[in-house]
């Protein structure tokens, strides 16, 4: 156990920091982290802007705007005053406020308990996410829907929904963090269900709520996976180049001579 995170269970992502950590065990972390959050940024937003434009002016946007505007349309003529109330909750959760009011109060909790990569792979995750998201609507100009909306528009553009990538990056996220900790089977199922419940709500709450396109939520699944996995990778092998950076050291202080020895 690496800083409070178990590695015992050898997920793949762990493996492969393990890996770079090792490798890149004589860089300081900080340095290590910055290198790969930096790159994961480039590489989701160009992705992230390649996906926009094929879905805004590809050979293939003519038909998928007509798919869109259909599925808006459907969802219009599913409103009553109850599913209204439903989706703004929906819709609530994932918004700027929440989502950061969550990742400090989660920040907090993850700092007393003294899980101190958790507690900046969450951060790491959440901040990742939104930088994308910004960058994606200011290059991507997408129109909102045109049919009633139920809420009022935020200055961003319509691709992708923030609202679905923020909800995968802080929820999953969460979930990715409990898992490492908790050993009860049942409690990390329930809390896996709820990490891959809450986004679909809030996804289908933004479309039934007229604010954005289905492809624009689909469009969001990609971003708030990305922002977890470069996390993940970005933290954690960071975590694994400082612990190999401090074994030399705890070797030393505990056996000298054996040091000694191997060094002549």
């Amino acid at each position: 156990m690496v800083d409070g995170v178990d590695r015992s269970r050898g997920q793949v992502m762990d493996r492969l920091a393990e890996r770079i950590g090792f490798r890149y065990r004589a860089r300081p972390p900080a340095a290590l982290a910055a290198v790969i959050i930096l790159a994961g940024f480039a590489l989701m937003a160009l992705v992230m802007i390649g996906l926009g434009f094929a879905l805004t002016h590809g050979g293939f946007s003519a038909p998928v705007r007509r798919w869109d505007e259909r599925v808006n349309e459907w969802f219009v003529t599913q409103r009553t005053t109850a599913l209204n109330s439903v989706t703004l909750v929906g819709s609530s959760i994932a918004m700027t406020a929440s989502v950061i009011a969550v990742t400090v109060v989660s920040s907090i909790v993850l700092a007393i308990r003294r899980w101190w990569a958790d507690m900046t792979f969450l951060i790491t995750a959440v901040a990742l996410e939104a930088s994308v998201f910004l960058v994606t609507t200011l290059v991507i100009a997408r129109p909102r829907p045109t049919v009633p909306r139920l809420d009022v528009s935020p200055p961003t553009s319509s691709f992708p929904s923030g609202h679905t990538a923020a909800a995968i990056a802080l929820y999953v996220g969460l979930a990715i963090i409990v898992g490492r900790h908790v050993q009860n089977v049942v409690v990390r199922s329930l809390v896996w269900a709820l990490a891959i419940l809450v986004p679909c709500f809030v996804g289908v709450s933004r479309l039934y709520r007229g604010m954005h396109h289905p492809t624009d939520v689909l469009g969001s699944i990609p971003l708030g996976v990305a922002a977890l996995l470069v996390a993940s990778l970005a933290i954690y092998s960071a975590v694994e180049a400082r612990a190999c950076r401090e074994r030399p050291r705890v070797v030393e202080e505990s056996h000298p001579t054996a040091v000694e020895k191997v060094a002549s």
